[in-house]
């Protein structure tokens, strides 16, 4: 490839990258956080009872109390049972969702503030729903044009391969490192780019084909990638859910039901459908109909559909890594950690190459860093507030903001070891709130990591502090050596 198609890849890399840095920054960060949405769930009430299975008739007991208690009209109905990857047995309508114990008794309301917070920042960077999720689907566009577009730039791309040069100022080895992460992961940020794109422009591609193959009817292509619901002659009565729950045994011995929907509830067209997670497949699950007696009507249809609805159906496990448990799910956050310092490594290397300018230095290291220390403490808070986690979380940003351009002190290091003490924070509050259950598994799959973060970033943020601090020494020093060494020494940006 010449020389000028190269350095045109490279300029169109680096300043897409500078621009939009920040939203790629968030975008990248809370999603590979959020790839254990369930296990934050989980550990936002730690004490909820877990279970491997349960009966029909907890179901159907859990469920009638569930409405007795909870009258208001809804359209839907769900149950999500155990055997999903959240041990627990959920029963919910369109307004609230309560657990149940294993005997069908309700236990408490489900609270899950800060994962939908969470989840809200990662699919639509806590905007309107409507563009925001368009907003981020650009953003997934736009990083399957920066590993493009990077690996088009690359000079080199086979020699350096496996190239990591040490020394210097420590622009070369951040250099490479970024090369390297960006080389070796492409495949995978090229699936949740492309993943990401197709969550928001859906309702665009759906107008195309309809347009395109149906003469613009969009229900016909609906219809093509979610199976009509089924014709049944009018229904009433109560559902039986625990009924169809017990038929999966019979009807799908080799599946776990993951949940199950009452569609139209009290309408003349009510009927069940249990969704049940098939093995060694990528669909989200396939769909069991029953009517409101519980007798089976036959399947939707997804796994043995037509590979565009596969496919479709696939996105979700896909793009959250959800697919063979925690395994694929740790893959998944590694590789979402390399995707995200590939954001913050683009930019140290372009504030590098600019003489890293002390107020867009420090702002930068107040997004990276104080980002970190905005969720931790908005976790913190949701432990005593019951307002928008969303206005506490920005806040904190704002802040953040605030006072680093106040504050000429706040360098990366302290950065660094400000989000790792907002993590200790949490971890501190939510042994003295939760007590007991704070070393339950639902609590430790996620405290572990969190403690060693903590970890992790004070011992680096006190190594950072300390080069800096040589650093001074020698630019205060008189001897031609002392300042050579400076000019050849680590960046403390590295």
């Amino acid at each position: 490839m010449d020389k000028v198609t190269k350095q045109n890849a490279l300029n169109a890399h680096t300043w897409v990258g500078v621009f939009l840095s920040v939203l790629l920054f968030l975008v990248c960060l809370s999603g590979t956080i959020a790839v254990f949405h369930l296990e934050f769930e989980r550990w936002e009430q730690p004490h909820i009872e877990e279970m491997e299975n349960v009966t029909p008739q907890a179901i159907e007991k859990a469920m009638d109390t569930f409405l007795a208690e909870n009258t208001e009209e809804s359209h839907h109905l769900y149950v999500v049972f155990p055997t999903s990857d959240i041990p627990r047995l959920v029963v919910e309508n369109d307004h609230a969702a309560y657990f149940s114990d294993s005997d069908g008794n309700l236990i408490e309301k489900e609270s899950v503030s800060f994962t939908q917070m969470l989840v809200d920042l990662h699919l639509y960077l806590n905007l309107p729903h409507s563009w925001g999720m368009i907003l981020v689907s650009a953003l997934g566009a736009i990083i399957c044009a920066l590993v493009i577009t990077g690996i088009i730039a690359h000079k080199r791309i086979s020699k350096d391969a496996f190239k990591l040069r040490r020394g210097g100022n420590g622009q070369q080895a951040q250099i490479d490192l970024h090369n390297r992460f960006g080389l070796w992961a492409s495949p995978f940020h090229l699936v949740i780019g492309i993943t990401g794109t197709y969550f928001g422009l859906a309702g665009i591609i759906l107008v195309l084909v309809a347009t395109a193959n149906y003469g613009g009817d969009r229900d016909a292509v609906i219809n093509q990638i979610f199976t009509p619901d089924p014709v049944i002659a009018p229904q009433e009565g109560k559902p039986a859910i625990g009924k169809a729950f017990a038929q999966m045994e019979t009807l799908a011995p080799e599946k776990s039901p993951i949940f199950l929907t009452v569609h139209e509830v009290g309408e003349p067209e009510q009927f069940i459908e249990i969704y049940a997670k098939a093995p060694n497949r990528m669909i989200y699950a396939e769909g069991y109909r029953f009517d409101t007696a519980g007798n089976y009507i036959g399947d939707a249809g997804y796994e043995d559909g037509e590979w565009g609805k596969q496919l479709f159906w696939s996105m979700y496990r896909l793009h959250f890594g959800d697919f063979a448990g925690l395994t694929s799910k740790w893959f998944y956050f590694v590789l979402g950690v390399m995707l995200t310092m590939l954001c913050v490594s683009g930019m140290e290397i372009w504030l590098s190459k600019k003489a890293h300018p002390p107020l867009a230095s420090r702002l930068w290291y107040a997004v990276v860093w104080g980002s970190v220390s905005a969720l931790a403490l908005t976790a913190t808070v949701d432990m005593f507030f019951a307002g928008s986690l969303i206005a506490v979380f920005w806040c904190l940003m704002l802040f953040n903001t605030a006072v680093t351009v106040a504050v000429k002190s706040l360098t990366k290091p302290v950065w660094l070891m400000i989000s790792g003490l907002s993590v200790l924070v949490l971890l501190a509050t939510y042994f003295a709130v939760n007590q007991s259950a704070a070393l339950s598994i639902a609590s430790l799959q996620l405290n572990i990591p969190m403690a060693i973060y903590v970890a992790w970033s004070i011992y680096r943020s006190a190594v950072l502090i300390r080069r800096s601090k040589k650093i001074a020494v020698y630019r205060d020093g008189d001897s031609p050596g002392d300042k050579n060494q400076v000019a050849h020494g680590t960046s403390i940006n590295a």
